[in-house]
């Protein structure tokens, strides 16, 4: 059997389908070989005013691989075992945490391992008032570029997270003391530039689920007033 050829019944049925609910039109034939099916080409030229050919070539698509069947999301997913029962449960939880890598940062359009070039993507169309084929890289320099782009990788990974400065509190790295920006204005239009806010206490709370196991949370203490007489505090969890 011809694949490239291959028209299934049920494709042709669906095509029967949608010219029987004009009227007028009558359903394509679906007797004879697989590479029979001219008359579909007669069909949609006769009766939907579309311009084709008569010889149909109907070529079947199919996944070369697993990868391509799934989003990048879904495949993320998997890989980082974001879902499931086991973090339903909290398992794992202790483990090195995977980070997903943004594997688009570095690769520009038409480049490739294959090294070609592509007129009007990654080389210029016309030079030297002449149109430029589609053409390939020697080796070494399809080398050297795979290999800038793995060391730009490198570097964005290890480049850490820039830091806010806060003020120390009234330990080390401890949240007790530190002093936080003043309340936001209210809806009628005051303002607490006057106020003074400071965190008393911060600590972490753990607390046992049946379906997600042992469970943290963060408890806050904080405490704001201006030095005359309006003051109030606030715990939050």
């Amino acid at each position: 059997i011809c694949r490239k050829c291959c028209f299934k019944e049920e494709n042709v049925l669906c095509i029967n389908t949608f010219l029987s609910s004009f009227s007028g039109f009558a359903s394509v034939p679906v007797t004879g070989s697989c590479c029979s099916y001219s008359s579909l080409a007669w069909a949609f030229q006769t009766r939907c005013s579309i311009s084709a050919p008569w010889n149909v070539t109907v070529e079947q698509r199919r996944q070369s691989s697993f990868f391509n069947t799934s989003t990048a999301d879904e495949l993320w997913k998997g890989a980082l075992a974001e879902t499931g029962v086991g973090v339903k449960k909290g398992r794992g939880k202790r483990r090195k945490k995977k980070l997903r890598k943004n594997l688009n940062k570095g690769q520009e359009i038409g480049e490739g391992r294959s090294g070609f070039l592509w007129p009007g993507l990654n080389a210029p169309v016309i030079q030297s008032g002449r149109v430029q084929a589609v053409t390939q890289r020697k080796k070494e320099e399809r080398e050297r570029i795979q290999s800038e782009i793995v060391q730009q990788r490198d570097t964005w990974e290890k480049k850490r997270k820039i830091k806010v400065k806060r003020e120390g509190g009234w330990s080390g790295k401890c949240w007790g003391g530190v002093i936080l920006d003043p309340p936001d204005p209210a809806p009628n239009g005051e303002t607490y530039e006057d106020f003074e806010t400071r965190v008393i206490e911060v600590k972490n709370v753990f607390s046992m689920k049946a379906k997600e196991g042992r469970k943290k949370s963060i408890r806050a203490l904080v405490a704001i007033g201006n030095g005359k007489g309006a003051a109030g505090m606030c715990v939050y969890k």
